[in-house]
């Protein structure tokens, strides 16, 4: 301006900036271009980029086990505000699209977006090929093996986010379909969209982009996702098609010789009146099919036990005790002279 003055677009420029000096995870300035023009101001979408950008950095470790332990990098988020019409233009080839709605501290839906290539790649790795050579079709199989690997991709970075904004973050199961150009993909709703283009690469693979777009209230909420916490993020060790997450830590088993606890018999009360089959077992033996076949009528069939040997008491089928044969008025009964230890028994198990 002649009067010496600056005018706002100048003002804007020189905090942008200014920002981008002082971001300690400054990648390539966020850009705000199309009809989205002037929807955040520069200081909003360097946040948004500062978000993203540390969520992904912490969620791609994890996600290296699911590539065979090769080193996974997704950084320098380049953030674009379009009109929907913008970001279809951007879409010429194939494409394999996923899908993820965020409900609670962070709401609407994230679409990610792989090239054909980058996605056969990431499932033949999933699925043992060292090499990660595309198919050049993706079967069945290939795509549910893209499909968990953004379901853990997103997921985690909804956990990342829910611990800076103070809320929790629910997800919607992950949906797949494929893409041939812009016109199939499958957008969030709104006229202005915000598009992430990410460096994606996967050490000796390959080396590309993954595009990551939201609507605009999305991106909005993650400008205040300022600080994000991060959580370390379980090492998945094997790929597996519907499994989840689990902590595992050692069993402790208190020693065969000190039985059952007393606070453990609090509960027992709740089974006291469960039927169970009590078995007294004479003795054993192993006979021919031939011997079998001549059984009859006076045969004597010799047992391994000797003649006054306790005789075995069986629970379902477990022995726990020993006893003596006696008369009770005109049955037979048996007196218990031994209770199986908890080692006999578990020898018994074995």
């Amino acid at each position: 301006m002649g009067d010496g003055s600056l005018s706002q677009d100048e003002i804007d420029a020189l905090l942008q900036g200014a920002d981008e000096i002082m971001s300690p995870t400054s990648g390539p300035a966020a850009a705000d271009t199309g009809r989205g023009r002037g929807l955040f101001p520069p200081s909003e979408l360097n946040a948004i980029r500062d978000a993203l950008n540390s969520a992904v950095g912490s969620v791609a470790p994890s996600l290296s086990g699911y590539l065979g332990g090769r080193n996974l990098r997704i950084s320098r988020p380049f953030i674009e505000v379009k009109h929907q019409d913008a970001v279809r233009g951007d879409f010429s080839g194939r494409y394999v699209q996923v899908s993820m709605d965020y409900t609670g501290a962070l709401n609407g839906r994230n679409l990610v977006v792989f090239n054909h290539s980058d996605a056969g790649s990431i499932s033949s790795l999933m699925m043992g090929d060292d090499r990660g050579v595309p198919p050049s079709d993706l079967s069945e199989a290939h795509q549910s093996t893209i499909q968990e690997f953004t379901n853990q991709l997103l997921s985690s970075m909804a956990t990342q986010f829910s611990g800076s904004l103070g809320g929790g973050i629910s997800t919607t199961p992950a949906m797949l379909s494929m893409a041939s150009g812009g016109a199939e993909l499958h957008l969030p709703p709104g006229g202005d969209l915000v598009k992430v283009t990410y460096d994606f690469a996967i050490d000796g693979v390959l080396n590309s982009k993954l595009y990551h777009i939201m609507d605009t209230a999305m991106a909005q909420g993650l400008s205040s996702a300022t600080g994000i916490m991060t959580q370390p993020a379980s090492q998945p060790q094997q790929f597996q098609m519907h499994g989840g997450q689990v902590g595992i830590s050692p069993v402790k088993f208190p020693p065969l010789d000190e039985g059952i606890p007393p606070s453990v018999g609090g509960n027992i009360a709740l089974i006291l009146d469960v039927p169970m089959t009590l078995t007294v077992e004479l003795g054993r033996t192993t006979q021919l099919v031939q011997d079998i076949l001549g059984l009859g009528e006076g045969s004597i069939i010799e047992l391994d036990k000797l003649a006054g040997e306790p005789v075995d008491l069986l629970v379902n089928g477990k022995l726990i005790a020993k006893g003596e044969v006696v008369v009770i008025d005109e049955n037979f009964g048996v007196r218990v002279t031994d209770i199986v230890s908890p080692a006999e028994r578990l020898t018994g198990v074995q």
